[in-house]
Parts: structure tokens; sequence; C-alpha cells
């Protein structure tokens, strides 16, 4: 195998305005099909399609890369759409899927991909709820194919650069970690505020990105052991009525979510601790800040460039200017196509997806039981307990429990 034959399940804003643009640049992949059951979803994804491939082919003919231009030409000539994404799988001779659905679909879709025996990269959240994600683990087991939670901030150059500093050692032994990731709210697109379809609120859809940023600088290798809702902002909603979609309304979702996670090395049994912050209302913090035995490092940006600046407690300091923008999209899925062709497993794996839902639900349950710490053995104890009380409609309980409580909130 010399490329790796993609569909794309999912035809909406992620995929069109945020994955579609790589796949031309990509010479591992080459995209066959789109599956979307909104035809005019697929129609501004087709019409993206042309638009993009035309416009690599023209600059590669230019830089006269015929060859290759002449490849985007026969891939473009032969994508395929399809209304139904099992019709796609069982026609389509495909290496992987690129799924880019609404949370709700995340996890049955992968699972559907997985047992077609098709590798699957699903857009974060891995799925709405850990129970959901355990599903993706168990179909990743069973068909041998390869699963991946795409998390792209990881490889941002910036992120990329702070992990060589810290596994180079230059600030000590990793003692804590503030990891911010937020915006002002996804008012435009009603389904994220919908908690069946969405699966909850800002701690799904931008704290699972601190998280991922957190382990990954931590290191990997490190194991999550407890999480607490912090003790004054928590898990909460802030800004209670908006304008969703135009419509004004009282939220069912949080907001805002400030959350200590604790990791531990399997190795010394050292452990560091992470407050990551998930919000739809605005940044609380200024910059990502991780603090070590020896100094502090942390990320700034000065006339709309990004540095790192390092300052030790001895009183030696330096900025490093990150230089090498990458597109964190096209590195993602490049990264997959990768694993696919070299056989090799994604460090952004099932296992990996499933403990990331372990820790935000994790944090709703720290939540509901007034901001105390929980272990994440105790939580998975408590999920098993869901299934096996209520079966397939564990992971609806558990998020009518989430829905519940945040509709309550004064």
């Amino acid at each position: 195998m010399k490329e790796v034959r993609v569909g794309a399940i999912g035809a909406g804003g992620v995929f069109t305005w945020g994955h579609l643009p790589a796949y031309p640049k990509i010479k591992e992949a080459r995209l066959v099909a789109l599956a979307d059951p909104v035809e005019t979803s697929l129609k501004v994804a087709l019409k993206k399609v042309k638009e993009l491939f035309s416009k690599e082919i023209q600059q590669l003919k230019e830089a006269g890369l015929d060859d290759e231009a002449d490849r985007l030409s026969q891939i473009l000539s032969e994508i395929k759409v399809y209304r139904d994404y099992r019709e796609m799988l069982s026609k389509e001779d495909l290496d992987l899927a690129d799924i880019c659905t609404p949370h709700k679909y995340h996890a049955p879709i992968a699972v559907d991909v997985l047992k077609a025996g098709v590798n699957a990269m699903v857009e974060k959240p891995p799925a709405r709820t850990y129970i959901e994600a355990l599903k993706i683990v168990e179909a990743a087991k069973e068909s041998g194919k390869l699963f991946q939670v795409n998390e792209n901030y990881i490889f941002a150059s910036g992120i990329y650069l702070m992990r060589k500093i810290i596994e180079m050692g230059q600030i000590g032994e990793l003692e804590y970690l503030i990891v911010p990731c937020s915006h002002y709210g996804p008012e435009g697109k009603a389904w994220f505020w919908d908690p069946e379809v969405g699966g909850g609120g800002s701690l799904l859809d931008m704290g699972v990105h601190a998280i991922g940023l957190a382990w990954y600088l931590v290191g990997l290798n490190k194991k999550p052991i407890a999480v607490k809702a912090e003790k004054f902002t928590g898990v909460t909603v802030r800004s209670k009525h908006r304008f969703i979609d135009d419509y004004y309304t009282r939220i069912r979702v949080e907001d805002d979510a400030h959350v200590l996670i604790r990791f531990e090395d399997p190795d010394d049994f050292s452990q560091t601790t992470a407050l990551i912050e998930g919000a739809w209302s605005g940044k609380e913090f200024e910059s990502l800040m991780v603090f070590g035995t020896k100094g502090v490092l942390r990320d700034l940006r000065r006339e709309n460039k990004l540095y790192l600046e390092l300052r030790e407690y001895s009183g030696l300091s330096k900025t490093i200017e990150v230089t090498g923008a990458k597109n964190t999209i096209l590195s993602e899925i490049r990264y997959m196509c990768k694993c696919i062709l070299t056989g090799t497993k994604s460090i952004l794996n099932e296992e990996y997806a499933a403990e990331v839902m372990a820790i935000i639900d994790a944090a709703y349950y720290s939540e509901m039981n007034g901001r105390k710490t929980v272990f994440l053995e105790d939580f998975k104890n408590f999920a098993e307990k869901l299934i096996e009380k209520y079966g397939e409609g564990a992971s609806e309980k558990f998020i009518e429990m989430k829905t519940s409580y945040f509709s309550k909130l004064k």
C-alpha cells in the first residue's frame, strides 16, 4: 500500500473547512468518497473539493510537478458521494474513515467502521461519554483495526517545542501545569448546546483539547489517576441565557470548566497536577504555563509572533521564538495515514480516547458530588454499575444526570 484510501463521514463545517483543505496536500492519502445524509452539505463539500483540488493542481503544474498534478486530477475525477455511510463502506475499498459528525454519532459510526474492517479516525471528542468510548475500545480490539481520535493541538509547533524542552529536563521534574483552551461559545450551532446531541458543553468540547495537551506535555507514559472539579469555579454555567442560533434560551450544559487532574509516573510514582480550563465563557489564564523543580516554561505572543519563555529559579531566563508553524489538522491526518501504512498504533489510540473520556466524565461526577476528588478507578466502577443497571441506556442515563444537574443551577 502506497497511499491510504479515505472516505469522509460527515461533510459539514469541520470536514469542509477543517479537514478537507489538507487532503490535496497529503501524498499518503487518496480521498475517494464523501458521505452525509444532508444533500446540501454534500453539495457544498463537493464544490469545495473541486475548488481546493483544482487550485493545488494548477500550482503543481506551474512548479513542473506534472505527475503529482495528474494524480490529483485523477482523484478529483473519481470522488463519489453517498447519503448513507453504510453504503459507502460496503461499496468502496477504504483504508480509513474520517469521521466528522456531531458528537452523538462519533462512537456508533466509529464502531460500525471498525466492524466493517476499516481503520477509523474520529474528530474530538471520541464519544459523548466514557461508556460509549468503551465500545470503540472493544470494536478496535475485535477488528484488529487502527483507531485515532483527532487531537490537532498536540501537533502545534509551540507545543512540540515545549514538550522537547520538558523532556530534556530543562525545567526539572514537572510539578504543575495550567492549560487553558477557551473561547466565547459556538452560538451559531444549536446542536453544541443540545445535551442529547453534544453530550455536554464546554468541558467536552474545549476541555478535551486541554486534557490532551496536559497529558502530552506531562508524558503519555504517565497515568491519570484522580480528577477534581476545581473548588471555586468547577464545572458550571456562568452565562445562563444566550442567543443560540438566534433563539434566546437558557442553556442546559456547562459553559465553563476548571478541572484538576493528577498524573502519576508508573516507574517512580512521582505525580504531576494539571489545571485545565475548557470554557465557552472566555479565557481566564494568560498563557499555558508549566512549573518544574528548576524553572517555569510558558508561551506568549508578541507582535503576532509566538515565543516560549523559560525562566529558571536561579534567575536565568531566555525567550525562544517558535518557528515553522504547522497546519495541525494536516499533521494529524498525515500521521494517521503513516500509522496505517506502517501498521503502527497511533499515540491517540482507542485506549487514550477512553482515558480522556474517563477524565472528562470523572470531572462531571466530581462536580455533581460537591467537587470532591474522584479517583479514576472509582469512577470506572461507577460506570460499570450504570452499565449493569441500564445496559444500552447507560450512556444516556449519565447524560441525563448531567443535564438535570446543570439545568438546576441557579
